[in-house]
């Protein structure tokens, strides 16, 4: 069974842990919520451990992505620069052990965006790998927006040529809990009207305070249902982050994936200002990114 394969997602607050035979298919899968900042060394040692008996005909290293491979995690692993395809995040692992147990860690990327800034991932390159399996050699954009900040990462076909990351999800969480749109914020958005609406005026361009508050004077000055209040304000947050990544390449197909309700409504405002979005199984396109990452590893001899 030396062609199977643990391959291991942890992030700051969740575990999702794979078996895949050797032919690909995903035999089991763990997913466990746990901290990792409050795990500590011993804590990630039984987690391992755990994970060894639960699986234990697999023989080769554990797989890991994600913090595990930051300070925060095991130990720090450098990341790669962009622009970066399967053969250098391949490059780029490190071979080591937690307790008894082999590991390969995964080392993220890194880059200067568009904007001029630095900007890191760990994690999601792997569900990139996937994304540009799933493009076969066509440029567009994948965005990943499973949790509080999105990932928008262009590629040529081959490789991640840059990303950037999007702190939208967790700025209208902030708003729906801290904020005097707060009570505005409580009901489930819907891709209609006032979702569109808010949308457009995201993408105009404008102050996006002063936009924000535009969904209360409405409210009150009775110009939109407070039912709708949700719906228009996503749309704002929205529509201004969709924006900035306008036009797509001619042609091109955004590919995104993550949380259903958040990933819907990024695809229809990607379509609203014109550009092709495809929704997409995130959990898909990370499973096809570990397989072609560990058949590339095979290939260097690093699993033994």
């Amino acid at each position: 069974m030396s062609e199977d394969l643990i391959a291991v997602e942890w992030g700051t607050a969740q575990l999702r842990a794979r078996l895949f035979r050797g032919d690909g298919e995903t035999l089991d899968t763990l997913v466990e919520t746990v901290r990792l900042a409050d795990l500590g060394r011993d804590g990630i040692v039984e987690h391992v451990d755990q994970l060894r008996a639960r699986w234990p005909d697999v023989s080769g290293p554990l797989l890991l992505s994600g913090m595990i491979g930051s300070a925060m995690g095991w130990e720090e692993i450098a990341r790669v620069d962009c622009p970066a395809g399967p053969e250098a995040i391949t490059d780029g692992t490190v071979a080591g052990r937690i307790g008894d147990h082999a590991v390969i860690f995964l080392p993220g990327l890194a880059c200067e965006q568009r904007f001029g800034d630095p900007d890191v991932l760990r994690g999601e390159e792997v569900a990139a790998v996937g994304a540009l399996e799933q493009a076969e050699g066509r440029a567009g954009l994948f965005l990943s927006v499973p949790g509080m900040h999105g990932k928008w990462l262009a590629h040529d076909g081959a490789t991640i040529t840059q990303f950037h990351t999007s702190m939208t999800v967790e700025l209208y969480r902030v708003l729906a809990e801290r904020s005097v749109l707060a009570p505005l914020m409580a009901t489930e958005p819907e891709a209609g009207a006032a979702f569109r609406a808010g949308v457009t005026r995201g993408a105009e361009g404008g102050g996006l305070g002063r936009l924000l508050f535009a969904a209360r004077s409405n409210v009150q000055a009775g110009r939109m249902p407070a039912d709708d209040a949700a719906s228009f304000l996503w749309g704002v947050v929205i529509g201004s982050d969709v924006r900035e990544n306008m036009p797509l390449v001619p042609g091109a197909v955004c590919l995104v994936a993550g949380a259903p309700m958040v990933a819907s409504l990024f695809a229809a405002a990607i379509r609203q200002l014109g550009g092709a979005a495809e929704l997409c199984d995130g959990d898909g396109l990370t499973a096809a990114g570990f397989l072609r990452l560990a058949a590339l590893l095979r290939k260097k001899g690093t699993f033994a």
